[in-house]
């Protein structure tokens, strides 16, 4: 245990001990127990007190402190007891030295947030203090010491510092924002801050002291003011989007704005609403943006199913009129040199009369100079512009203050104007303008395409009635070279069966490829005709590009093989398939093959390559042959175009095929496009196609050339060249065939023979196929149900469609292929389909 210590030390916390031990006769206050009463008393009250305290006694302010000043102290403490003021704390010696003197001299002095900068720990930093300093009294009442209450200040000065800063920079914050701001005070909503952005909105109305109610009557009027009061009473935050606010403008007009906005109700710390805060932002410029591009989309929409120019421009002058809230609008032809506008139908609002009829633009002003220029007319008041006010009296008859006009220039010259009018002043604003502008486009472009449409329909109808008689003719002709080009085909047919290796080996091989190009050229002919009168119909089946390749590989072989070309195919990875016409599709690579067979010179390549790239089929037809000019390249796929190829063994053609070949590529989706690097350097002809899924079902079996066919068959044509060199085909093919040479004879015979097919020809005289065809199926009863093959020169989709009318199974085109007739019969299945068979020679490469 410590020295007991002196009554008045008593109770005085930790530093009591402390300064019982304290040599105190080395200081000018003397021994501790010499210490007269007014010191003892003083110590005493300040050592039992809470709040840091420090005597400074005498002149030089010998410090003595309670425990709550040696916190402050901090690591000073204990060294500060009993040590002067000035060497104490030596930073601030010049401060301590002024209190002593005011002290000393019977003065108090009181600080509040007072910065000093003292060391902590040996550092200068920077304090705040509550500081009050009042002297001390000896027993006679003179000033004896100055006793200083400290309370430091620094973490709620830095903390009031930060909510200024904070304050300060949300304000800053606040009025720079790009967004409106403002504060409402209590239930009555007074306007206690807001930013500029507000002030803008409101047209910068003296708002701030005023309830919303008072300030902005307008706002109130729409409802505004309600809403408030419910954030105010429910505490539940109001959000709106593109909300509509009309405010009034200073002189006397409204002014649209679209708001998207908050009302944020502010709680005080009970909980108690007392503050909304409002912050928006004005969307005005994008509401009507997606307001002029729906109803521009909605107006092309509407334009493409008009067919009239009035209808179009009364279209448009409807929607016009609506979007701008204007009381009249329309769409007008112009004569430029005549300077007269004729409007054949306007829109207009209420009961307004219509400016139907023609007109004259000088009776109205001189604007139509501007007009001319291409230049917009923008008139706020027709009684106030120069350009109109001396012809007001007929404004005024027609209700117009102010109007806008479009000009519509084609090769400088004025031919169309779309105008709008509004029956008060008005001016109008730039994004108005930008509507009227392209709508006016909009309504010119939708015009031409009527225009044209008409012009069109007009010269087809025209162009019909000699289509047809065209039609008629390319279809007689058809029909007339099928019939000799039959018999021909089966009697090369019959020579290769007679005699394989003989002489006339080269002879038949020469009367198969002319025949065979006389057929292609015949059914080009007839798909040109039908594709330009749009009768062509395509089927729509899953194709692997495989067998299209195969089979037109196998058609164009005798041409390939007879130049001594090089034929490689490439596959990478399986054939893709495609959705399409394999008939067509099939049409379409012969032409290509023998296009790149024919401008090739004898031994070249030709390269087949069927790829995948980006969802499509990819096949490429590459040769090393004559090539093509740039100067050609842009003709290569006109119908009937010549291009010169002088230099080339090849006579050329009559400028189908490509075409032709183009046009199916695109009837199927798909793209047909040529390249060549120029003369002498080959060309390519790509083919896209889309490309659909493998996991197709249904593709027919390969038919084996050498089975027979048995079966019993009647064969109706009265071109008896044609009847027996078929029949004579279909025996050597294992058939048992029975001939008739006109319909009667076929009816008659029919019973007795029971047939398992009877292939009829369709153009026969007295009766014709179709008319046995129904006969034969009047007479199921008798003969059941055989397959009827209709053998015919015509071949164009009604006649097909007349066939099955007929009761025909299927629909042959003279020369009839041997494979496809020996496929239908042996299969049962229409012969529409394709038959698919891979052949590879010696001069071909297949690669997958």
């Amino acid at each position: 245990m410590g020295p007991e210590l002196p009554p008045f030390l008593s109770g005085g916390g930790e530093i009591a001990s402390l300064i019982a031990a304290f040599d105190w006769g080395a200081t000018a206050l003397g021994p501790l127990d010499a210490w007269p009463d007014h010191v003892r008393h003083a110590t005493a009250l300040m050592l039992r007190a809470r709040t840091p305290i420090v005597m400074l006694w005498h002149e030089p302010g010998v410090m003595i402190y309670n425990d709550a000043y040696g916190v402050f102290a901090g690591a000073r403490h204990p060294r500060l007891l009993g040590s002067n003021v000035r060497e104490g704390w030596p930073e601030v010696a010049d401060f301590n030295d002024n209190v002593m003197r005011v002290g000393l001299a019977g003065g108090t002095l009181h600080y509040e947030d007072q910065e000093l900068v003292l060391h902590r720990p040996g550092l200068p930093a920077r304090a705040w203090l509550n500081l009050d300093y009042s002297p001390l009294l000896d027993d006679e009442g003179r000033p004896a010491g100055v006793m200083a209450i400290v309370v430091e200040t620094t973490g709620k000065v830095m903390a009031e510092r930060r909510v200024r800063g904070e304050r300060e920079r949300l304000s800053q914050l606040f009025e720079q924002a790009p967004s409106f701001m403002a504060v409402l005070a209590g239930p009555e909503h007074r306007f206690e801050t807001v930013n500029p952005a507000y002030l803008r909105l409101i047209g910068g109305r003296d708002v701030v002291g005023r309830s919303v109610a008072e300030a902005l009557p307008d706002a109130a009027a729409q409802g505004y003011v309600t809403l408030l009061d419910d954030v105010y009473a429910t505490g539940r935050a109001y959000t709106a989007h593109a909300a509509q606010f009309i405010a009034d403008t200073a002189d006397g007009q409204s002014e649209e704005h679209f708001l998207d906005f908050v009302y944020q109700p502010i709680r005080d710390d009970s909980g108690a609403v007392t503050h909304i805060f409002v912050e928006g932002v004005d969307v005005t410029a994008r509401v009507r943006a997606e307001r002029r591009g729906a109803a521009l989309a909605g107006l092309s929409e509407r334009l493409r199913e008009l067919g009239s120019p009035a209808s179009i421009g009364f279209a448009s002058a409807q929607m016009l009129g609506m979007m701008l809230t204007a009381t009249r609008a329309g769409y007008c032809t112009v004569d430029h040199e005549t300077e007269t506008v004729r409007i054949e139908r306007d829109w207009r609002r209420g009961g307004l009369d219509s400016l139907t009829g023609q007109r004259r633009f000088r009776d109205y002003g001189s604007f139509v100079d501007q007009l001319k220029r291409e230049e917009v007319v923008e008139i706020v008041d027709v009684h106030a512009d120069a350009r109109t006010r001396d012809h007001r009296d007929r404004f005024d008859a027609m209700h117009v203050r102010s109007i806008v006009n479009v000009p519509v220039l084609e090769q400088g010259r004025l031919v169309a104007l779309l105008f709008v009018h509004d029956e008060t002043p008005r001016t109008w604003t730039a994004d108005e303008v930008g509507l009227i502008r392209e709508t006016a486009h909009r309504t010119r472009v939708a015009v031409e395409r009527a225009r044209h449409q008409a012009l069109a329909q007009e010269r087809e109808e025209r162009l019909l009635r000699s289509d047809r008689r065209k039609d008629e003719f390319l279809a007689t002709l058809a029909h007339e070279l099928r019939n000799p080009l039959a018999p021909i085909r089966n009697a090369v047919h019959l020579l290769a069966a007679a005699d394989r290796e003989d002489r006339f080996t080269g002879i038949r091989e020469l009367l198969e490829r002319q025949v065979n190009h006389m057929v292609r050229l015949v059914d080009d002919l007839l798909e040109v005709s039908r594709i330009s009168r749009g009768l062509i119909t395509l089927r729509h089946e899953p194709v692997n590009l495989s067998g299209v390749v195969d089979a037109a590989v196998e058609s164009s072989r005798p041409l390939i093989d007879r130049e001594g070309h090089r034929l490689t195919l490439r596959f990478d990875g399986p054939a893709p398939w495609v959705q399409g016409d394999p008939v067509r599709l099939t049409q379409l690579l012969v032409n290509l093959l023998n296009n790149a067979a024919r401008y090739t010179d004898a031994g070249g390549r030709i390269d087949v390559h069927i790829a995948r790239d980006a969802g499509d089929a990819v096949l490429t037809v590459t040769d090393n042959g004559i090539g093509i000019s740039a100067e050609q390249l842009p003709q290569l796929f006109e119908l009937f175009s010549q291009l010169d190829r002088s230099h080339s063994r090849s006579q050329g053609g009559l400028g189908i095929g490509l075409s032709l070949s183009q046009t199916l590529a695109r009837l199927h989706g798909g793209q047909l496009t040529a390249t060549s690097d120029g003369p002498g350097r080959g060309s390519s002809f790509q083919l896209r196609l889309p490309e659909i899924a493998a996991a197709v079902a249904g593709v027919p079996a390969p038919v084996q050339e050498d089975a027979p066919l048995n079966a019993r068959l009647l064969l109706v044509d009265d071109n008896r060249d044609a009847a027996d060199t078929t029949a004579e085909l279909l025996r050597l093919m294992g058939a048992e065939v029975a001939v008739a040479y006109d319909g009667p004879s076929a009816l008659g015979a029919v019973r007795q023979l029971r047939p398992d097919a009877i292939l009829l020809d369709i153009g026969m005289p007295d009766m014709d196929g179709h008319e046995v065809a129904r006969r034969l199926r009047a007479m199921a009863d008798d003969i059941g149900r055989p397959r009827l093959i209709a053998l015919t020169g015509w071949g164009q989709e009604q006649d097909r469609e007349k066939t099955r009318e007929a009761g025909f199974d299927d629909h042959m085109v003279k020369p009839v292929d041997v494979d496809e007739l020996k496929a239908a019969l042996m299969a049962g299945r229409p012969s529409s389909r394709t038959t698919t068979k891979t052949t590879t020679a010696t001069t071909t490469n297949r690669t997958e």
